[in-house]
């Protein structure tokens, strides 16, 4: 196609530019970068010494490529790195030609980037998981035979199934397996139970941290900001790397300082709101996230398909175990926990908030290509408004195309909010400083 770039290499290279900025102007938040710059930089080497790299939706276990010397390369992470970029509208638009307007943004950039040759390679293999939403069942499969018909690219599908039991867990733990196999076979190596082993090990100390990160978030005043609940969304694309693990070990020490000493991550010191986002994150406008921390004290706590904690692989070398628990953890994802599968599991995850964290308003600022959880928004809405009594705004956005609301429309929205809040004396925060006195 006309016009190609080089994606890789100018996400890389941005990679790395944000982190030299951040030297130059806050080096006390640069660890909180590197988590994307090292997963950048590795696909883009990758690419150029040859390293066999690996198409997969978020949901594959990243621990099982990692552990054949390959590189997982996780199609949600390109749409949601350039979803503050027009560059964004490239892909959008080359999509269109292909499938309806009204696909999710960013499958339609998954879509787009596959299609424009812009990735530079042809990958070893694709593995997806049939999940979590009608449009990425639709992409994933084009993508797929795209690849297989002009480059033949093997690719392999993981069934996932609507239930989340333990006969649910036992279907896909088979299909993991299969498919863990199929790459053995596609990059002509043997099973090597220490590698595995490694890479397990390191995502079950990831997945430890964060959840006693995600703990400590219950605190009342939040010891950790809303854009770190933004770049924790890596834990779908990287999960079992050195750099997961170094970033997340990091973000313990920095929010437990906090913690053990009763502080609020807000510069102001005052808490007076704490939000629950009942949707996604907005992966095109998070320094709304920093601007309401300065303009209204509103601490970002937690989001509605949040990382909820995932069960640890106590044995790394016992088959049965190793694949029970990538299967769970797969089902246990952010977002397919939620919305993959019966309307409870969204309205169980928000009532387990809505209990846990202390919240005092609720934000569904709705994607409008996630339409299963649309259609799910007034199940949760009147579990923060009704039963809890806490007032929530409403509005659409798209997450992964900025030409649909601009981001001055979106902080005016959420201005008006606060603002009536305000004007109506709601400060909980406030209340509560009152009331510890």
């Amino acid at each position: 196609m006309d016009g190609k770039i080089d994606l890789l290499k100018t996400l890389s290279d941005q990679s790395d530019a944000i982190i030299k900025h951040s030297d130059a102007t806050h080096p006390e938040k640069t660890w909180m970068y590197r988590v994307t710059q090292g997963f950048w930089n590795e696909v883009y080497e990758a690419r150029e010494t040859g390293r066999p790299i690996i198409l997969c939706s978020p949901n594959v276990p990243q621990e099982m490529i990692y552990a054949m010397g390959a590189v997982p390369l996780p199609v949600d992470s390109l749409p949601t790195r350039l979803a503050s970029s027009e560059r964004a509208f490239r892909y959008i638009d080359i999509s269109e030609q292909y499938v309806p307007n009204t696909v999710c943004s960013i499958n339609k950039v998954n879509f787009g980037t596959v299609f424009s040759g812009d990735l530079g390679f042809v990958p070893a293999a694709m593995v997806y998981c049939s999940l979590p939403c009608d449009s990425s069942r639709s992409t994933y499969p084009a993508m797929a035979d795209f690849l297989a018909r002009n480059y033949g690219v093997p690719t392999f599908v993981i069934d996932t199934p609507y239930r989340k039991d333990d006969k649910g867990y036992k279907y896909i733990a088979g299909n993991l397996k299969r498919a863990y196999y199929f790459l053995l076979d596609v990059l002509h190596k043997e099973h090597d139970p220490e590698a595995l082993a490694h890479f397990l090990r390191n995502s079950n100390r990831t997945e430890e941290l964060m959840c006693l990160i995600g703990d400590m978030r219950k605190a009342v005043p939040c010891p950790q900001g809303g854009r770190l609940l933004v770049l924790n969304g890596m834990v779908t694309c990287c999960m079992g790397s050195q750099y997961m693990l170094d970033y997340v070990e990091k973000q313990y020490v920095e929010t437990k300082k906090l913690y053990d000493a009763g502080k609020s991550v807000l510069k102001s010191g005052v808490e007076r709101y704490r939000v629950l986002w009942m949707q996604n994150m907005m992966w095109n406008y998070g320094s709304i996230l920093d601007w309401m921390e300065r303009e209204f004290d509103a601490c970002s706590v937690l989001n509605g398909f949040p990382f909820l904690g995932r069960e640890q692989i106590e044995d790394v070398y016992d088959d049965e175990q190793i694949w029970m628990g990538l299967a769970k953890r797969s089902m246990g994802s952010p977002m397919v926990h939620s919305v993959c599968g019966p309307g409870e599991a969204y309205t169980e995850g928000i009532e387990h908030i809505m209990q846990d964290f202390t919240i005092d308003v609720g934000i569904f600022g709705g994607h409008v290509g996630c339409k299963h959880a649309w259609a799910a928004g007034r199940m949760v809405t009147d579990i923060v408004e009704k039963k809890y009594g806490k007032p929530v705004l409403t509005y659409d956005l798209d997450s992964g195309d900025i030409r649909y609301k601009s981001q001055q429309e979106v902080k005016d929205t959420i201005y008006d909010f606060f603002d009536t809040l305000a004007a109506r004396g709601y400060e909980p925060g406030l209340e509560r400083m009152k009331a510890s006195k």
